[in-house]
């Protein structure tokens, strides 16, 4: 945890190098809520076919959703927001300076009392 889901139009810009983009994400993101960079997990969806409101053509869109385990502060999940929103505006700042986009990140919180898995780690221990 956290489990990070990056969303966007695939008229943002060619060529998004995710690799480097979550690397940063997540050295960013661990200074700013105190997390441990080796329990990220991210993936990316390019999404090709999508609306947005009654915009013009140009209009794009950027949606970070991460989840994390209930139990950080209103200060810590805010720092989290604003460091995200701030490596995606740079990353994305070509979209943002010369289109029609909207950047947004989104903090979901999960219960560990409902949140389930199994690691491989776990199977090596009981052989």
């Amino acid at each position: 945890m956290p489990h990070m889901t990056l969303e966007y139009s695939t008229n943002v810009g060619a060529g998004i190098d995710s690799k480097r983009l979550f690397s940063t994400l997540h050295v960013q993101l661990a200074k700013a809520g105190d997390l441990r960079i080796q329990d990220f997990k991210s993936r990316v969806f390019p999404v090709d076919t999508f609306y947005v409101g009654l915009t013009k053509d140009n209009a794009s869109f950027v949606r970070l959703n991460i989840e994390t385990f209930i139990g950080k502060s209103t200060q810590q999940k805010k720092d989290i927001s604003r460091v995200a929103l701030e490596v995606l505006s740079e990353y994305f700042n070509e979209a943002l300076v010369h289109g029609n986009c909207d950047i947004a990140v989104q903090i979901t919180e999960l219960e560990k009392e409902s949140y389930a898995r199994v690691r491989s780690s776990d199977l090596e221990e009981k052989a």
